[in-house]
């Protein structure tokens, strides 16, 4: 396995005379993805947040990774690519909350994206019982050590979890 770049557990590979389109693989664990390097359109399963760094790293090295396809096609010797940078691989945090109505909240993220989540359909089981109550929901604050939302009840949600659940603003 021609091993072109390592990084968070990620492995990606390109294999010699591979079939067209030009692709890459990567492992992480047990999971296993082929990514297109022109669309990056992905086959196979991965963990959301080991495939947006792959994406991440797709974006800065489409240009090396064409070439190493090449060289592939070629019989060549593969060239090493360097690996995602930590600062572009930060983990997600949830930095800013502002309550909005009802169950719904606007949260700002490290990344700087703006998201509105509705969390009224999510409030299941014994921890979030006591958010169903609007003024206790209001209570909501970010806290700094885990860098998520959190009640005063301990109930929180993971930021990845309110990123798949909100829907991004366009600000002006």
């Amino acid at each position: 396995m021609p091993t072109i770049s390592r990084f968070y557990g990620i492995v990606v590979f390109i294999n010699y005379r591979d079939h067209a389109p030009p692709h890459f693989h990567a492992r992480y664990g047990a999971q296993e993805v082929t990514i297109e390097i022109q669309t990056g359109t992905v086959t196979g399963k991965m963990s959301r947040r080991a495939l947006n760094m792959l994406f991440d790293w797709l974006d800065l090295h489409r240009d090396e990774l064409m070439d190493n396809w090449n060289r592939a096609r070629n019989g060549e010797p593969l060239q090493e690519i360097p690996p995602l940078l930590q600062e572009l691989a930060m983990f997600l945090h949830v930095n800013q909350v502002q309550y909005l109505s009802d169950y719904k909240l606007r949260l700002t993220f490290n990344d700087g994206l703006v998201m509105d989540v509705d969390l009224k359909d999510e409030l299941l089981g014994p921890v979030f019982e006591p958010l169903k109550d609007v003024h206790f929901f209001q209570q909501v604050a970010v806290n700094s050590e885990t860098n998520t939302i959190e009640w005063p009840n301990g109930a929180d949600f993971a930021p990845e979890f309110l990123r798949e659940l909100g829907h991004e603003l366009i600000l002006a």
